[in-house]
């Protein structure tokens, strides 16, 4: 049989040490301690290993690969949000040593051909979007060694993050429609996770600050696409709120489409709210109050934090502020 060739993650298994560490010792680098480098270049010799010329050219240009891996739900179609923030991010890139890939995937079989598991070795740096619980990715990131930072509330205190200050963002805005005297309030959410608890749990806090009845509030989970808003609107049929707080614009946009379908008006007959203050929520018909997040320093906040991980500093989480928009869909 014919022997397999082994691999700088072989390598890396075999001594404990990542595969950059592995790297490292190959370019000859200066930083390494001499203890490590004796003990990884005996392992290389006992085991045969020969540096792939092509993989070692790439990695003495000593340049940083950062993935920004999202994990995308079959049918779900609020996307532009995220779009957003990954163009901030890679546009705050101004280094010319760092380069971001962006990498997308829908089930977990799919990881088997990602970068991180594949390619790991030339990757530095992830930031992750739209964590699941258990999730696969970071599992195979700290498998790897490799460092990450997550975009949204993780479901773990150890895991670094930066969010949009999802709580305060839906206190805020439900305060102000408790203000105007708007008290039957649906609230739509997607699947539960930690951000989305997060911006049910302000709802919920601006209702009790405010000694509102709870019974006036509904919350909707598990409406992630344009169908599911059709069929949420044919279910209030007869029932409708005073107001439907929709956490995404791009549904808080089909929604107010489909109640026009049902020959109800808004901010006449309801009033709409948002979340993400997309670029097209100001011009829409009527425009879409919403929340805005703040896109360029959640990009700003994600790259500084991940780029210091990556050069061994301690990072710990962050939330960012968001802006309440007021426009004609609540007036």
């Amino acid at each position: 049989m014919e022997k397999k060739n082994i691999t700088i993650k072989d390598i890396a298994k075999l001594s404990g040490y990542s595969t950059q560490t592995v790297s490292r010792v190959i370019n000859n680098d200066t930083k390494v301690k001499s203890e490590t480098r004796e003990k990884l270049l005996k392992i290389i010799e006992e085991n045969g290993y020969r540096p792939n010329f092509y993989a070692k050219s790439l990695v003495a240009k000593k340049n940083k690969n950062i993935l920004i891996l999202l994990k995308r739900k079959s049918g779900h179609k609020a996307t532009i949000w995220t779009n957003i923030l990954v163009n901030e991010i890679i546009l705050k890139n101004i280094r010319s040593d760092v380069s971001i890939l962006v990498e997308h995937y829908y089930k977990d079989e799919e990881l088997e051909k990602s970068l991180i598991n594949k390619s790991s070795m030339f990757i530095d740096g992830a930031i992750i979007f739209y964590e699941e619980k258990n999730d696969k990715r970071i599992e195979l990131l700290k498998k790897n060694k490799i460092p990450f930072i997550i975009f949204g509330k993780s479901y773990k205190e150890e895991n670094t993050y930066v969010s949009n200050d999802d709580f305060n963002s839906s206190l805020k805005a439900t305060k102000y429609l408790l203000e105007e005297g708007i008290k039957k309030i649906v609230f739509v959410s997607a699947n539960s996770s930690p951000m989305n608890e997060e911006r049910v749990n302000g709802v919920v806090e601006a209702y009790k600050s405010k000694k509102e009845n709870l019974e006036n509030l509904e919350i909707v989970r598990n409406i992630n696409t344009s169908l599911e808003i059709k069929n949420l609107v044919k279910n209030y049929e007869g029932r409708f709120p005073e107001c439907f707080f929709v956490n995404g614009d791009e549904k808080a946009i089909v929604l107010i489409r489909e109640l026009h379908n049902h020959n109800i008006e808004v901010p006449k007959d309801i009033k709409v709210m948002g979340f993400d203050n997309l670029p097209l929520s100001e011009y829409t018909i009527p425009s879409l109050t919403t929340i805005s997040m703040n896109y360029k320093e959640l990009a700003k906040k994600l790259l500084e934090k991940i780029l210091n991980i990556m050069d061994g500093q301690v990072e710990t989480s962050e939330e960012v502020q968001s802006k309440l928009i007021i426009r004609e869909s609540t007036k």
